[in-house]
């Protein structure tokens, strides 16, 4: 299992998953190029900026696969053994993430080769960001949300539908307050598998992601604001959600869905720093395929601990591609009567659960 994010880049490029792209590429063409690429893409000569452009990385069960170290349905287990062992993150006063600071009128996020994703889509996105809060109540939270740029230090986020963040955030407009997070980019598949965990609030998927590769994450303060991020990442932003409330439109948005989406009314976010590498590298995660894989796993563990509470004698759990990585299993069952009404009744009850298939599993 790769141990860092440059590592898995690294092992990718070593196992024909990775082919890098010298010529120069316009920004506007990163998206069609991966859409067509039977591999993950390295762009090293985008147009009108200095840093190379990484995406497609995750965009297949084999290089999901190659960053967890282990054959894809295994992975469902490592996530297991995260959820069941997670180990706290470590406190570390340096990292590459901090070997540059730009704070203040140094700031500008159109200096980031953020990619369009869909002609349609309202904004370029940054779409691969762990984004970490540090809750006084239920202590460090993580997910993932797109961030789309607005101007020079200004984004939204993405969180128009309920989850933990959006109850954070809530709490500190009622108070009139901006709620400080960490945007860490360019970060190891796992802080993305466990930030896309839903997880009950006070449960801390950093810790989850640490049992996942059986050790801490090394977790390194901010400068400008009270929060933690990730000490290996390629770039932070250090930013603030603003008391805005739900009230800025942004979008639309091609979804995981492969549809696209209407307009979403959420807050901002002022961006008060951003560190980075000497030499970063940017991850533009690829919206829409790219994002469902980390969902598979997910939904596999979901569903399996719900056959297993039904009494379901189960032998493999595929959630699929063609579901989105969310809505469609097959399972294959032991033939002992009643289990294929129960497999089903059972996995359907799993959240955005719609359609399951059964099979005996000979």
């Amino acid at each position: 299992m790769s141990s860092s994010f440059r590592q898995f880049v690294d092992d990718l490029r070593a196992e024909g998953q990775l082919v890098e792209i010298t010529r120069q590429v316009d920004i506007r063409h990163i998206a069609t190029l991966v859409d067509q690429s039977e591999t993950a893409l390295m762009f090293s000569n985008v147009n009108g900026y200095d840093m190379p452009v990484v995406s497609g990385l995750i965009n297949s069960r084999e290089r999901l696969a190659i960053a967890m170290g282990c054959p894809f349905p295994e992975i469902e287990a490592r996530l297991r053994q995260g959820l069941d062992h997670p180990i706290a993150a470590q406190t570390v006063n340096s990292g590459p993430a901090r070997e540059v600071l730009q704070e203040g009128e140094e700031v500008d996020l159109f200096n980031l080769p953020v990619p369009l994703f869909s002609l349609l889509d309202g904004g370029p996105m940054i779409t691969a960001g762990v984004t970490i809060a540090e809750d006084p109540e239920h202590g460090v939270n993580a997910g993932i949300y797109r961030l789309l740029i607005k101007d020079r230090n200004t984004t939204g986020i993405d969180i128009v539908t309920p989850n933990n963040l959006h109850r954070f955030a809530k709490v500190a407009l009622e108070a009139g307050e901006p709620y400080p997070i960490s945007i860490s980019i360019g970060t190891h598949p796992a802080e993305l598998i466990a930030g896309t965990f839903k997880a009950a609030a006070g449960i801390d998927e950093i810790a989850i992601a640490g049992g996942m590769q059986g050790e801490a994450l090394a977790l390194t303060p901010c400068k400008t604001i009270p929060v933690r991020c990730i000490a290996e990442a390629e770039i932070v932003l250090e930013a603030e959600i603003l008391p805005t409330g739900w009230t800025r439109p942004e979008g639309r948005f091609g979804e995981f869905s492969r549809l696209m989406g209407g307009l979403h009314w959420n807050p901002l976010v002022r961006i008060k720093a951003i560190s980075m590498r000497r030499d970063p590298i940017y991850y533009a995660l690829h919206m829409p395929w790219e994002n469902i894989w980390p969902s598979g796993p997910i939904y596999e563990a979901a569903v399996k601990r719900a056959l297993f509470e039904a009494g379901v004698h189960t032998t493999a759990v595929n959630i699929t591609p063609g579901g989105c990585c969310h809505w469609h299993a097959v399972i294959a069952v032991r033939p002992l009567p009643g289990d294929g009404k129960n497999a089903m009744m059972a996995a359907l009850s799993v959240a955005d659960m719609k359609h399951v298939t059964v099979v005996d599993e000979d």
